[in-house]
């Protein structure tokens, strides 16, 4: 225990989203409601006091797997990460990150905002993304970049893909570049779909290997939910992907509402995961057993302009931090 200094926490502001995008559970099958509520600001602050700076001084991201930007207060969020010294992240679609509460959040001092971005124009993001919103996202992200400009804020914007055909991949690739990133001059990663831990087929499925484990078991990170258990707050779960029915309940390890961190990452569940991970027994885990993530891929970042970018580094972290270290069973503990 000692020894275990955290790299990220995933740290759940908003379990719910303003968006109903084909590849994501959030929309088909769903959380569930225990799952899509806020974390309210003292239980958020409560949970970071558990863990900093007793086991390190980790990279906060808020939105889990749901909109950060849905809780309206979202920037008394951030100034709690940053308050305790901690860089802070945030993945969203963007809709709502604009004019004065767009200022308010980079004014709390938040580091990046990730843009998520599937489709490479007009009409593939409505396919994807399921609402029209594709100029007004680029509006959005423009508008932040001058207001950061602006106030000599140090916040960076970065956005992210996700390829839509595996058989279109350089076209594809030349599109976001033109319709996206050359418009907006973000630094960006562009993704294979994955199949967020076997909840549905992958219609740009990954090439079968031998099975490994995905290394996020013995990894210095924690993913924490808004929800969890009906009643609950603070769910903690292996990791981002075991998001929605059924898997996602599946996969609580226990509750930081009323744990404690150690009773938690080193209780019985969490124990009995790595276990199964270490024996390579995937098919005893529900949330694991169909997961592409046990599947290793070195193909599946296919395009980025961030030279810090390559598979299985958590953005944000150290550069010496990479899931790859730790996939052949490696403890941090």
């Amino acid at each position: 225990m000692k020894d275990l200094k955290l790299q990220r926490i995933v740290l759940e502001v908003f379990g719910g989203c303003n968006y109903t995008c084909r590849m994501c559970p959030q929309s088909n099958p769903g959380r569930g409601k225990n799952f899509s509520r806020k974390m309210p600001i003292d239980e958020f602050e409560k949970i970071l006091d558990k863990i900093v700076p007793k086991y390190g001084k980790p990279l906060v991201t808020l939105e889990g797997s749901g909109e950060p930007t849905m809780a309206k207060d979202l920037d008394k969020y951030i100034v709690a990460v940053k308050r305790r010294g901690l860089k802070c992240f945030m993945n969203t679609n963007g809709a709502a990150l604009k004019g004065e509460f767009m200022q308010r959040i980079i004014d709390a001092g938040i580091d990046l905002i990730r843009f998520s971005i599937t489709g490479y124009n007009r009409e593939t993001y409505q396919e994807w993304m399921n609402t029209d919103n594709f100029q007004l996202i680029l509006a959005n992200i423009i508008e932040a970049k001058k207001y950061i400009d602006k106030v000599n804020n140090k916040c960076k914007l970065y956005t992210h893909h996700l390829i839509n055909n595996n058989n279109n991949i350089t076209y594809e690739i030349e599109q976001y570049k033109k319709n996206i990133i050359n418009r907006t001059g973000c630094l960006a990663c562009i993704w294979k779909m994955h199949n967020w831990s076997g909840n549905y087929k992958n219609p740009n499925s990954r090439i079968p290997t031998d099975r490994k484990s995905c290394g996020r078991p013995f990894a210095p990170e924690l993913t924490v939910r808004a929800g969890g258990d009906e009643g609950r707050t603070g769910a903690v779960v292996p990791c981002c992907q075991t998001m929605g029915q059924p898997n996602e309940a599946k996969s609580i390890l226990g509750h930081l509402d009323n744990e404690t961190f150690e009773e938690v990452y080193f209780g019985k569940k969490y124990e009995n995961l790595r276990k199964a991970h270490e024996a390579k027994d995937f098919d005893s885990i529900d949330y694991c057993k169909d997961c592409d993530q046990l599947y290793q891929n070195p193909e599946v970042l296919v395009w980025s302009n961030d030279k810090s970018a390559r598979v299985n580094h958590l953005l944000g972290t150290d550069n010496n931090f990479t899931l790859t270290d730790f996939n052949s069973n490696k403890r941090v503990f």
